[in-house]
């Protein structure tokens, strides 16, 4: 059975504090009217349909997106979605949503209330509503809470538990989680990965700093694809500034840098 919502502070509609609720989180069961199948499964999420206008319930940076799923489908069940970060290991989605209508892209910085699209029907949905989503630190939660403020949204700019590290050209998963004294299942839970064999240029990978890694320390070791220009803008300096401190391993030519040197930063 569905419900109306109230005193919602955190907000996934424009405008609005209340929304109904045509499917909670948790286990259900329902008819699917497009196949005309029974289903039974866990929902990750909630499925709203007062509002039209979909924003973002926080602010953040958006890190997934679509948005050319035209109708129904079982294969890109999300539909037209878009995914946000908000640090910390907390991240919101918001899925169906209307083919054409994402106004936002990967690596976008959003504040809260932000249009990001409208409600649709798009991907595995059997009519117009929003599924929206809450997943802290790899699994997804109610997000009621979160919506009604009874637990707090994180700060996307709160530093004190990550480092944050930029996928750059010929990284791989487990080399990062290698160079930052770490692991690939601790990164994918930290980042909610779902395919380790899948990361992007430019991706923000968060690193724990418990972790010993090289961030913390005044030494980098040297990975295949590195540059001495890349490990400079890591560590906020310049190049010569390093290639200074390193001129007796790096040698007379400073665009010369092998994978293995350790340097000093």
């Amino acid at each position: 059975m569905g419900y109306l919502l109230k005193n919602i502070v955190n907000s996934p509609f424009k405008g609005l504090d209340y929304s109904y609720i045509s499917s909670d989180y948790g286990s259900r069961a329902f008819y699917n009217n497009v196949t005309g199948m029974n289903i039974s499964d866990f929902h990750d999420g909630i499925d709203m349909t007062s509002g039209n206008y979909v924003v973002a319930y926080a602010d953040g940076k958006v890190i997934e997106s679509r948005n050319n799923v035209t109708g129904y489908s079982e294969v890109l069940a999300s539909g037209n979605y878009v995914k946000i970060d908000h640090g910390n290991g907390l991240f919101s989605i918001y899925a169906h949503m209307k083919y054409g209508s994402v106004t936002v892209s990967v690596g976008q910085q959003v504040q809260k209330g932000q249009i990001i699209g409208q409600v649709g029907a798009t991907g595995f949905a059997t009519g117009a509503h929003l599924h929206f989503g809450i997943c802290k630190n790899g699994k997804w939660v109610d997000p009621k809470p979160y919506m009604l403020k009874t637990e707090e949204v994180e700060n996307n700019n709160d530093t004190e538990e990550y480092d944050k590290y930029y996928v750059k050209y010929g990284d791989t998963l487990s080399g990062i989680a290698f160079t930052f004294k770490t692991t690939v299942s601790e990164l994918v839970k930290i980042n909610n990965i779902s395919n380790p064999n899948l990361i992007l240029v430019g991706q923000e990978i968060l690193i724990p700093k418990n972790s010993n890694n090289n961030l913390n320390t005044n030494k980098y070791t040297v990975r295949p694809g590195d540059n001495l220009s890349s490990i400079a803008t890591l560590y906020g300096t310049t190049w010569q500034n390093i290639y200074e401190k390193n001129k007796n391993i790096i040698g007379s030519n400073p665009n010369l840098i092998l994978p293995g040197m350790e340097l000093e930063i």
